[in-house]
């Protein structure tokens, strides 16, 4: 038995679903191949668009989504096209595969973003086909023709293993790793340190540009607080400072940077006064913050 207060949470969530079932309605994606054949290992491409309506805040996968089974080469973005309150945004995708399935398929997904939540809309599935360059191989002699004898007795081979051909040959390929990580291990480690660093920063970018530029279009506060939160939670990652527990004034305290704490006090001005102001001329500035940060922390690494 549901009690009154027991209802307004299974109301609310009800409301919730359907909300975002409407809106999930709302958005359109579609995704297809620009051939409907592929080699291995040649690039294809496949173009992914969104309609939506214009204020939706609309995230696309990036090179740390898995596009299985292809492999993820590079991406272009098109120029946002808007009538009538419908908004059109599109991807194109360079892909590879080194599959050998003669069909091969793929769908994907674009990330509606809101205050508190993400939403999947996927595409419909698009398939193309493998060529394969080898249609057949020929036998030198028709089977037919070929001189088989049958033996159904068991010939006893003895197992033979040179074990201390494989015992000289496992010790020099450890030498070999031992000295190759003790001249190139600091090397290896800040390649892959510095590759991880430049793969967080681009992703910090594409989703705090977007937010900013539908902010531009739609200001909205809570819009303002998601960026303001994006750029804490990229900044904590980088520093290993929790900014997230921090408020404006507090950061402003420590960074002793004067242009940070304008921004930071102007975008206050923005979520709790309710003030028109330049919009993006804050969150560029933050953007730039964060550009001087990924700059120190990339030197620290390549001179650490």
């Amino acid at each position: 038995m549901v009690t009154g207060s027991g209802r307004l949470p299974l109301l609310s969530f009800l409301f919730y679903l359907i909300f975002f079932a409407a809106r999930a309605q709302e958005i359109k994606v579609a995704g297809h191949f620009s051939s409907d054949s592929v080699e291995i290992g040649k690039p294809i491409e496949y173009y992914l668009s969104a309609r939506h309506p214009e204020h939706t805040n609309l995230l696309f996968p990036d090179s740390g989504f898995s596009f299985s089974p292809f492999e993820f080469q590079k991406k272009k973005f098109t120029a946002t096209h808007t009538k009538n309150g419908v908004s059109i945004d599109s991807v194109i995708y360079f892909l590879a595969t080194y599959e050998i399935d003669s069909l091969q398929r793929l769908k994907l997904p674009v990330f509606v973003v809101t205050g508190k939540d993400c939403t999947q809309v996927y595409s419909n599935t698009d398939t193309v086909y493998l060529k394969h360059l080898v249609k057949s191989i020929p036998d030198s002699v028709a089977l037919n023709q070929l001189p088989l004898k049958s033996n159904t007795h068991y010939l006893n081979v003895k197992w033979s293993l040179n074990y201390i051909l494989w015992a000289i040959g496992g010790s020099l390929l450890l030498i070999i790793f031992i000295l190759i990580w003790i001249i190139f291990g600091n090397r290896i480690k800040k390649y892959f340190k510095l590759r991880r660093l430049t793969k967080g920063y681009e992703a910090f970018l594409i989703q705090y540009e977007g937010l900013i530029d539908h902010l531009q279009k739609d200001f909205s506060v809570e819009r303002a607080e998601q960026g303001l939160v994006i750029w804490k939670k990229y900044l904590e990652t980088l520093t290993n400072i929790p900014y997230t527990k921090f408020t404006s004034r507090e950061i402003r305290s420590f960074e002793l940077d004067e242009t940070l704490g304008i921004s930071l006090s102007t975008i206050d001005r923005l979520i709790y006064g309710g003030l028109e102001e330049n919009h993006r001329v804050p969150f560029d500035s933050l953007k730039d913050y964060v550009h001087q940060q990924y700059e120190k922390k990339k030197a620290e690494i390549a001179n650490g």
